[in-house]
């Protein structure tokens, strides 16, 4: 079927891109594709070997390297909402830095976001709180080994 004299053809939807740079650490999430049946998510790369949390919008998440897969946690403490990636792990279990409470790594990890490792890069889809694109800036906690 032919266009209607004078009607143009709908352009391509260009690709989303995902923008990180080195040196500033920030990152522009791209949207992810998806199903009527799944949430909308972003997705983000960051090198791990330099980083091992980020803000995106308003959420932090940070990473944590289990046997060799990485997991990227919300940082929100399921108890009261303290920031845990500043808590301090102790054998298997991450202690909160507000309450003192601990929490066992492998029940975290099951609450961990789809992340894919290929060398450095960390590959993860998180939940979409705001209308792409999203400002994500990675962290490094200090006295912390990023990978």
């Amino acid at each position: 079927m032919r266009p209607a004299e004078g009607a143009t053809a709908p352009a391509a939807p260009a690709a989303p891109a995902t923008h990180t740079t080195q040196a500033a650490s920030t990152t522009r999430a791209a949207p992810a594709a998806r199903t009527s049946t799944t949430p909308p998510r972003i997705r983000v790369e960051f090198d791990r070997s330099r980083h091992n949390a980020l803000i995106a919008g308003d959420d932090i998440y940070f990473a944590m390297d289990r046997g060799r897969a990485v997991h990227v946690l919300s940082s929100a403490c399921p108890h009261r909402g303290g920031p845990l990636h500043l808590g301090d792990i102790e054998g298997e279990r991450l202690r909160c830095p507000w309450h003192g409470s601990l929490f066992p790594v492998g029940r975290l990890c099951d609450r961990s976001h789809p992340a894919v490792r290929v060398g450095s890069t960390v590959t993860v889809y998180l939940p979409a709180s705001e209308h792409p694109p999203v400002p994500v800036h990675t962290m490094v906690r200090a006295g912390v080994s990023a990978a």
